[in-house]
């Protein structure tokens, strides 16, 4: 309202309460007093200052409104992915403490097993050592007997890859408790192969070099048979190694050990999922929840600045009519029943003066 100054409205006010006015000549003449002695109904001028007041406060609801189009979106976009968070923070929580249960309940069934002396990764360590040593051992032997490059490299690496093999089968069948029927075709058929493999071995390489009489091996002189029989007295030897290191290593009940190594390892990955996963929508609903507040901070906060306008607006009404009313009555001896009555001041649009929370299903995102 910037042309209603308080003095304009103070000014107006003096003159609308005299019965009389200047001219040139007379100097002055009489006329009637505004609002008259008896009139019941609001000054003129009163009804003019509420009408620009209500203009004013229309002018600001349209701002709000179309300032609050941008400001609505938002909040309601910020409060759907807040509540999208929370639902998956929620199932996300869930999920991992029922992770967490089945993780206790493997973890106690693993934890009444006791474990091997010697550890599976430890065991895999040595059973390659040997497996590595097997393949230069017997090539030094097949080389001495005279064997061609191919065959030598054949012979140690069937040698370097059977005998763990077999010893590794042969241990774990003699550790278990209750052996199946497997477990027994292990225990007797094992000593066999690997007696078959390797006095065959030995008996091709004695066949081939039977005419050799003597060789000399590093100083010492041998014939081929002690040599055949060193040779299987040597893999005899590697071959029991890796039967012990293989029965130190095994479980006495390879299968229900197993099952439950198995579970206990699965329901541990699936916990460390469930977890990452759950304090990732944590962190995604802690996001989602300054969002909204944010969101909602800044509508609210606007609001607050137009409807403190609106508010500026009655209050500055209020005090010209007031002012009005005051100077009116400076040359009156009557006061007229409208002076009476409370002054009537300027109303604030619904739009304006409450704030809608309320967000429309329909909302896509883009427009209200």
């Amino acid at each position: 309202m910037p042309k209603y100054t308080h003095t304009k409205v103070k000014r107006r006010g003096k003159i609308d309460g005299r019965d009389w006015k200047y001219s040139f000549w007379p100097f002055k003449i009489d006329k009637p007093q505004e609002p008259n002695p008896d009139q019941e109904q609001p000054a003129q001028f009163e009804n003019e200052l509420l009408k620009a007041a209500e203009n004013d406060i229309s002018k600001e609801k349209e701002n709000w409104v179309d300032v609050d189009k941008k400001l609505k979106t938002e909040y309601c976009q910020s409060l759907q992915r807040l509540e999208h968070a929370n639902k998956n923070y929620i199932k996300e929580s869930e999920e991992a403490k029922v992770a967490k249960i089945d993780f206790e309940k493997a973890k106690a069934k693993y934890e009444e097993f006791t474990l091997p002396p010697l550890s599976e990764k430890w065991r895999n360590s040595w059973l390659f050592v040997i497996a590595i040593g097997e393949f230069p051992l017997n090539s030094i032997v097949f080389q001495l007997f005279g064997a061609s490059r191919f065959d030598t490299y054949l012979m140690s690496l069937i040698l370097c890859i059977a005998i763990p093999f077999l010893g590794h089968a042969w241990g774990e069948a003699l550790k278990q408790d209750h052996k199946t029927g497997g477990d027994k075709g292990f225990v007797l058929g094992i000593p066999i192969v690997i007696l078959f493999i390797l006095g065959a071995i030995a008996f091709i390489r004695a066949k081939f070099f039977e005419a050799m009489d003597t060789m000399e091996l590093m100083g010492v002189e041998i014939t081929p048979i002690q040599m055949t029989i060193l040779f299987i007295i040597i893999n005899i030897g590697i071959f029991l190694l890796a039967v012990i290191i293989s029965y130190e290593a095994s479980h006495s009940n390879k299968k229900q050990y197993k099952s439950v190594c198995f579970r206990y390892k699965a329901a541990l990955k699936s916990l460390e999922k469930e977890a990452t996963e759950a304090t990732q929508a944590g962190q995604a609903l802690a996001h989602a929840e300054t969002e909204f507040q944010t969101a909602r901070q800044t509508r609210a906060k606007t609001h607050e600045k137009y409807l403190q306008k609106a508010n500026t607006i009655v209050d500055y009404t209020e005090w010209l009519i007031t002012t009005y009313r005051a100077a009116n009555m400076k040359d009156r001896k009557i006061i007229p029943p409208c002076f009476k009555e409370e002054p009537k001041i300027p109303a604030i649009p619904n739009d304006l003066y409450e704030l809608d929370w309320n967000c429309p299903k329909w909302l896509s995102g883009e427009e209200l």
